[in-house]
């Protein structure tokens, strides 16, 4: 009689225990996928890190790809090492990605003790876009050629001025293993912003500038700049007439092929279920027409790559940026 009625109460008791454990996990599945996106950068309003986060949202709405709006959050300080150390006092938060630049690599090799987080400690989660970097002087420089200004460079060495960005960014970093290449050397003016390098290009402060093609194109169609080079394997699909360094015989080794690159990261210890999520959005996105139309008003080239083939294409750029920024550390 006793086990009779402990029967019904055990089935009971193991009943309630499953659908317990089938919530609990409903619960944890439900946790990994995000619900209030942020969308972290390392710029102010109207920066570059900036338009493209804003561009990504505005494209998967149009797209029909993403039904919610995802604010942009700027954390513009140190070149990357802001946004970086945000991500990673968030651990763990599906909520939260950044539109990451491979500046971010090399930020975390020069910024010493500040890098309390670098790159190799983020989520990784996709590769988006590959951004062509261009050789720009002034329409009236003498000048046709980047080999011209090479040649000139080792006329006058030490005398010439690039003007760019941050010392630690790419387009720095790719000059400097061009003259340890070629034996030349020429100054580098930096500003934090995009609209005081064009004018210091513009009013004969520099001579030359590395850049990407939206950076230079409405001063290229004004007749104020010309396109005088191509640091990438290929061609600029708007400038086709410019020829490559590769082309100009200008030595070219140790210099990335795909020097400056668009992504997307996430803090530390998201979930794979988080990592999906995020991943079907954007493999959506960049099959869009309207991303591609995006891709070619901006120069850049859709290069999607996840998984494996991004942590190996993440681990052979940091070699190369490491490498890259012993030169700087040499000249300073």
């Amino acid at each position: 009689m006793k086990s009779k009625t402990l029967r019904p109460l055990a089935l009971m008791s193991s009943i309630a225990f499953l659908a317990f454990s089938l919530v609990a996990c409903d619960k944890q599945e439900n946790a990994a996928i995000p619900n209030n996106v942020q969308m972290v950068v390392d710029t102010g309003p109207g920066g570059g890190s900036d338009l493209f986060a804003r561009e990504i949202v505005k494209i998967a709405q149009q797209a029909h790809v993403l039904d919610q709006n995802w604010p942009v959050l700027s954390k513009p300080q140190g070149g990357g090492l802001a946004a970086m150390n945000f991500l990673n006092e968030h651990a763990n938060d599906p909520n939260y990605i950044s539109a990451f630049t491979s500046k971010w690599v090399s930020t975390g090799f020069t910024a010493g003790n500040k890098a309390a987080t670098t790159v190799d400690k983020l989520t990784v989660i996709a590769m988006l876009a590959d951004e062509q970097q261009l050789v720009a002087v002034p329409a009236k420089s003498p000048y046709n050629t980047f080999a011209d200004f090479i040649a000139d460079a080792k006329k006058h060495p030490g005398q010439l001025v690039q003007v760019g960005g941050a010392y630690q960014s790419v387009d720095n970093l790719a000059a400097l293993q061009i003259q340890k290449n070629t034996g030349t050397s020429w100054k580098y003016l930096s500003f934090a912003d995009g609209g005081p390098r064009i004018t210091a290009l513009l009013r004969g402060d520099a001579q030359m500038m590395i850049g990407a093609q939206n950076d230079f194109s409405e001063q290229v169609a004004a007749g104020q700049l010309k396109i005088i080079g191509v640091l990438s394997s290929d061609r600029n699909k708007k400038f086709p007439n410019v020829s490559t360094l590769i082309e100009q015989g200008v030595p070219m080794n140790g210099v990335p092929d795909e020097l400056q690159f668009r992504g997307i990261a996430a803090p530390p210890g998201v979930k794979p279920e988080t990592i999906a999520w995020y991943q079907n959005i954007f493999s959506k996105l960049v099959k869009s027409p309207e991303w591609e139309k995006y891709m070619a008003e901006e120069g850049d080239r859709t290069q999607y790559v996840t998984g494996d083939a991004l942590k190996q294409k993440m681990s052979s750029y940091t070699t190369d940026i490491k490498q890259l920024v012993t030169l700087l550390k040499e000249k300073n």
